[in-house]
């Protein structure tokens, strides 16, 4: 029997081109750009909302738009970017921050310090639902592949992942895990849930003696915990350190950028993690189409190999960069 290293990308810029949806961080606006090489081009302005843009996510045909301090969502068209729908919680009083789709019907939509997770129906374009999850939900997704009728939530105050199945609409399962869970993905198998979080003492309430971040694994079809551990980059500062995102990608690595350098986690042993760099950077995404990592550092899109952390090339962009949606 024989083993090999995972296989390197390589990338062969002035032969592909691709869009890259941008969020600046100084404006109320989204753009989409070509990316070709270190060059971004062909800069359009496809939406200008009326207050700060939380998070955009590309779904079939349409874009939603989540704008927290209007408590709205705005559907856009995906062909041409017209406003198609407005999913209005001001009556509500409710700021959304994250949406999931856990089937080609249903989205899953959280919102800023609360307890719920509400149900928008797509189809007949109106809300439906609400389930109750943990205190302070901050992140919401779907598992990929067969397990996407399963939906996680990450509920920040009460330290806890909540385990929801579509097919019930019902929390199936309520892990227990390291203080302050804000970032979910899934890993590359799909039969594993993978969740960082911040430690005590930052933006989670109630505790002011400070802890080290952490990462912990979940089987999903097992229902199952399967291990946690703390990770820093091991500077000086680690138990201030805030992480701010994850990426996990093909290569069955975890990318967690945090406020003092980038880590590096196997996530196939749950033992191992190595410090990349002492470059700070405000946001991460794995493209995965492209076998590649994008992190955000101002007005800076750097790929990263997915593999080695690497920087392979910088994409200047000519906005201070707020969040990125691959294409």
């Amino acid at each position: 029997m024989g083993a090999c290293a995972p296989e390197e990308n390589i990338v062969t810029p002035n032969q592909d081109v691709w869009t890259l949806f941008s969020i600046p961080a100084d404006q109320n606006g989204m753009y989409s750009e070509k990316v070709s090489g270190t060059t971004l081009s062909d800069r359009k302005n496809i939406y200008n909302a009326t207050s700060r843009i939380g998070r955009a996510y590309i779904y079939r045909d349409q874009v939603y738009v989540l704008l927290p301090e209007s408590m709205s969502i705005k559907i856009l068209s995906r062909s041409n970017y017209a406003e198609l729908h407005t999913i209005d919680f001001s009556s509500l009083q409710k700021k959304p921050i994250s949406m999931a789709f856990g089937n080609a019907t249903t989205a899953y939509i959280i919102f800023e310090n609360d307890s719920i997770v509400m149900l928008y129906d797509i189809l007949n374009e109106k809300l439906a639902s609400t389930i109750s999850v943990g205190k302070n939900t901050v992140d919401i997704i779907t598992g990929s592949g067969d397990r996407q009728n399963q939906v996680f939530v990450a509920n920040l105050s009460s330290n806890t992942i909540s385990h929801i199945d579509t097919r019930t609409n019902k929390v199936e399962k309520q892990y227990e895990v390291l203080t302050g869970p804000r970032f979910l993905a899934s890993d590359p198998t799909g039969a594993k849930l993978i969740y960082v979080s911040e430690g005590a003492g930052k933006s989670n309430s109630g505790n002011s003696n400070k802890s080290t971040a952490g990462i912990g694994f979940i089987d999903i079809d097992k229902k199952l915990l399967l291990a946690q551990m703390t990770i820093s980059t091991r500077e000086m500062d680690s138990v201030d350190a805030i992480p701010n995102g994850l990426a996990v990608t093909a290569n069955e690595w975890a990318f967690i950028p945090f406020s003092n350098g980038l880590v590096r986690v196997d996530t196939r042993e749950y033992k191992t993690y190595t410090t990349i760099s002492k470059n700070v950077y405000s946001g991460i995404v794995n493209n995965d189409r492209r076998r590649e990592v994008l992190v955000i550092k101002d007005y800076e899109i750097q790929v990263l190999n997915d593999n080695s952390g690497l920087i392979q090339r910088v994409l200047q962009s000519s906005l201070p960069v707020k969040s990125i949606i691959p294409q």
